[in-house]
C-alpha cells in the first residue's frame, strides 16, 4: 500500500453528491501511476483543520456525499478528527486503492492545519482515479471540509471547499462537546441523526462559541491538486 506523504490553475467548484462508504469494483485501468501534490490551505481565522484523511479510489467507490447519511467512520472524523476507523474500513473496500492520513512534506507525522496555514501531501495514483478527502473543523461539533470523488488528471485543479455538517451530532456549540482547542473534549456526543449538508456556520447565542472568533463565511479551505512533472 502506498503512503501519503508530500507538496500544489484551473478553478473547479466541488459539491459532493455521492454518499456513504460503498463497495465497488476495482479499476482495470492500465495507465501508469504518477505523483500528485495535494495542498490544503486553511482559509478560516479560528478553525484549525484536522490532519486530513486522503482516499484514492475508482468511480465505483464512494466515501461521503451531501444528502446522504454519514457512515460511522465518516462521523468519527467529523466529530472527533479520528481517521483510524475510516482507514480500517476502507482498506477492505473494493475500488479503494489507498486510504491514509496526510503527512505534510518534511514532517515527522500528521499535524493539524492552523488558520492561514497550509500543508502539502504527495500521493501516487493513476490518472482518472478519484480522490476524496475529509478534514474536521475542530472547533465545531461535527463540521468538516473536503473533496467528494474528484478525478485526477493531467492539469492542476483548484477547489474552493466549503464547510459541511455531518448531521451526526447536534450543533450545540458547547465547549464540553468540542474536541478542538476551544474545548479539548473529544468523544463527547450529542447525537442528531440528520443527513450530510452544508454547514450553517457558528451561530450567535448558541452554546459557548463566539462567531466573531470561530465563524467563517464562504469557503473554508483551498485545495490544490498538482501533477508532479
Amino acid at each position: 500500500m502506498k503512503r501519503i506523504a508530500k507538496g500544489g490553475i484551473a478553478a473547479v467548484a466541488v459539491v459532493g453528491i455521492a454518499g456513504g462508504i460503498v463497495a465497488g469494483t476495482a479499476s482495470g485501468s492500465g495507465s501508469p501511476e504518477r505523483y500528485y501534490d495535494v495542498t490544503v490551505e486553511n482559509l478560516t481565522a479560528g478553525q484549525p483543520l484536522s490532519p486530513p484523511l486522503i482516499v484514492q479510489h475508482t468511480k465505483r467507490a464512494s466515501v461521503w456525499g451531501v444528502g446522504e447519511i454519514a457512515s460511522h467512520p465518516v462521523a468519527a472524523i467529523a466529530e472527533d478528527a479520528n481517521n483510524a476507523p475510516a482507514i480500517s474500513v476502507l482498506e477492505q473496500v473494493r475500488g479503494v486503492r489507498d486510504a491514509q492520513t496526510g503527512i505534510d512534506a518534511g514532517a515527522a507525522g500528521p499535524a493539524p492545519i492552523g488558520p492561514g496555514a497550509s500543508q502539502t501531501y504527495r500521493i501516487e495514483a493513476r490518472p482518472r482515479q478519484q480522490i476524496s478527502l475529509l478534514s474536521m473543523l475542530v472547533n465545531t461539533n461535527d463540521g468538516f471540509t473536503g473533496l467528494d470523488g474528484v478525478r485526477l488528471g493531467k492539469a492542476r485543479t483548484v477547489i474552493m471547499a466549503r464547510a459541511y455538517d455531518a448531521g451526526s451530532e447536534e450543533n450545540n456549540q458547547l465547549e464540553s462537546h468540542i474536541p478542538g482547542p476551544v474545548g479539548g473534549n473529544p468523544f463527547v456526543r450529542a447525537p442528531e441523526g440528520e443527513l450530510v449538508r452544508m454547514h450553517p456556520g457558528v451561530q450567535a447565542g448558541v452554546g459557548d462559541l463566539d462567531p466573531a472568533a470561530y465563524g467563517w463565511t464562504g469557503p473554508v479551505a483551498k485545495i490544490t491538486i498538482s501533477p508532479v512533472r
